[in-house]
C-alpha cells in the first residue's frame, strides 16, 4: 500500500514524501509550469557532473506539474543537509562531522567546477540568479522601478544620491547607477567563465551521508552557471541569507531544522542607523558565528582561490562583487524588510559598490585564509 507523509509547502512548492514498496520517493509539485520544466532541464544538464538523485516520474495534477524523485538523503543512515551541520555544529562547538561533509562536498565541489570551466558569453549561462533578475522588468525594476521609498526613516528613503556614512566612511549610494553598471557586468554578450554547478548552492540545497557522500538538490538554476555568481552565492549566504535574512522571513523553511533557530546559529547582526545633517549614519558588524566562519574560511582556501587562480583572476574582488550586489538587491525585496535590516542592506551596497573598499571592510571573515578546526 502506498504511504505519503511529510507534507511541506517551500513558496509555492509542495513536497511530499511517498513509499511504495518499500521504493521511498520524494514528490515535488510546482504551480509553475515554466519553472517546472526549468528545473528537469537543470536536472539534465548536471546529472552526469554531480550526485543527485534520479528523476523517477513527469507527470501534471490539474495545473500542477509533478516530479518524482528518489528520495536520497536517509537521516537514520547519518545523511544531512548542511543546514543541519552548521547548526549541530554551532550548538555543540564541535566542527569534526561538519568536516567531514566539507571534506567530501568542498573538493568534489572545486574539482567539478574546474573540469568543466569554459570562457563564454554570459548570454549562455543560467540567467535565473543574476541576468534575470537585472534585466528591464526583472526582478530588480519589480522590486524597486517605482522609485518607492525605503522605509529606514520616517517618511521613508529614497536611495538615490543618498550620502551615508558607513561604519565612519562616507559614501553615496546611487541605486539607479549601482542598477546600471550592474546591467553592464551582466550584459548578454560579455564573456564570463562559467561551468556545470547546481546554481544555488544554499545550505537547503546541499547533502551529504557518511556511507554516500555529497548529493546536491533543487535543479531549476542546474547548469553552465557564471562561476563568479555560483562563489558569490554560497559566500553571500553563509554571511548573510544564513544566519539572518532566511530565518527571519523565510521561518517556514526551518519546520525540519529547528536548530538552525537556536540563538547561537540565528544571529543578527549589530547594526545602528541615525540621522545627521548631512544623510545618515550607519553603524554596522556581521557576527555570523565561529562556525560560519570556519565554513566560509574553508570554502574560500578550497574552492574560491584555487579556482580563481586557475581561471586567471587577477582581482578577485572585483571579479566577485557585482555578484554579491546583486544578491543584495535581488533575494528579499529591501522595501519590505524592516528598518535594521534595510539599513543593513544600505550599508552593505554602499561599501559593496565603493572601488575602494576591500573585502574585508563589509565581510571581515573573507581574510581567513585557514582554519584550525576540531578535526
Amino acid at each position: 500500500m502506498p504511504r505519503i507523509s511529510h507534507h511541506r509547502r517551500y513558496t509555492r512548492n509542495h513536497t511530499w514524501h511517498l513509499d511504495v514498496a518499500g521504493w521511498p520517493l520524494f514528490v515535488k509539485a510546482n504551480p509553475d509550469r515554466a519553472e517546472a520544466r526549468q528545473e528537469l532541464t537543470g536536472h539534465a544538464a548536471i546529472e552526469a557532473y554531480y550526485p543527485i538523485p534520479a528523476l523517477r516520474w513527469v507527470g501534471a495534477a490539474g495545473p500542477w506539474a509533478v516530479h518524482v524523485f528518489d528520495r536520497s538523503l536517509y537521516r537514520d543512515e547519518g545523511g544531512s543537509l548542511l543546514v543541519d551541520e552548521i547548526s549541530r555544529a554551532e550548538t555543540t562547538s564541535d566542527c569534526a562531522r561538519l568536516d567531514l561533509f566539507l571534506d567530501d562536498v568542498l573538493a568534489y565541489y572545486r574539482d567539478t567546477l574546474l573540469s568543466t570551466a569554459r570562457h563564454i558569453p554570459a548570454g549562455r549561462v543560467v540567467g535565473k540568479l543574476y541576468g534575470d533578475r537585472l534585466s528591464e522588468g526583472g526582478r530588480v525594476d519589480q522590486y524597486y522601478g517605482q522609485g518607492s521609498p525605503w522605509p529606514l526613516l520616517p517618511g521613508g528613503v529614497a536611495p538615490a544620491d543618498l550620502r551615508v556614512e558607513v561604519n565612519g566612511r562616507p559614501s553615496v549610494v546611487d541605486l539607479p547607477s549601482i542598477v546600471e553598471r550592474l546591467r553592464a557586468d551582466f550584459a548578454t554578450d560579455r564573456r564570463v567563465w562559467a561551468a556545470i554547478s547546481q546554481g544555488d548552492p544554499t545550505d537547503f540545497n546541499i547533502g551529504w551521508s557518511p556511507r554516500s557522500g555529497p548529493v546536491w538538490f533543487d535543479y531549476d538554476t542546474g547548469g553552465l552557471n557564471a562561476v563568479a555568481g555560483e562563489l558569490a552565492c554560497f559566500l553571500m549566504y553563509q554571511v548573510l541569507h544564513g544566519p539572518w535574512l532566511t530565518p527571519r522571513y523565510n521561518r517556514d523553511a526551518y519546520m525540519d531544522h529547528p536548530e538552525a533557530l537556536h540563538r547561537s546559529v540565528f544571529r543578527r547582526p549589530r547594526i545602528y542607523a541615525e540621522q545627521t545633517d548631512t544623510g545618515l549614519a550607519i553603524t554596522y558588524a556581521f557576527e555570523p558565528g565561529p562556525v560560519r566562519a570556519h565554513v566560509v574560511g574553508r570554502y574560500l582556501t578550497e574552492v574560491v582561490r584555487p579556482v580563481a587562480t586557475a581561471l586567471g583572476v587577477r582581482d578577485l574582488w572585483a571579479w566577485l562583487r557585482p555578484y554579491l550586489i546583486a544578491r543584495v538587491l535581488g533575494v528579499y525585496d529591501i522595501t519590505r524588510l524592516d528598518g535594521p535590516d534595510v539599513a543593513l542592506s544600505l550599508a552593505l551596497l554602499a561599501q559593496l559598490a565603493d572601488d575602494d573598499v576591500s573585502p574585508t571592510v563589509p565581510f571581515p571573515c573573507f581574510a581567513i585564509t585557514s582554519t584550525g578546526a576540531n578535526r
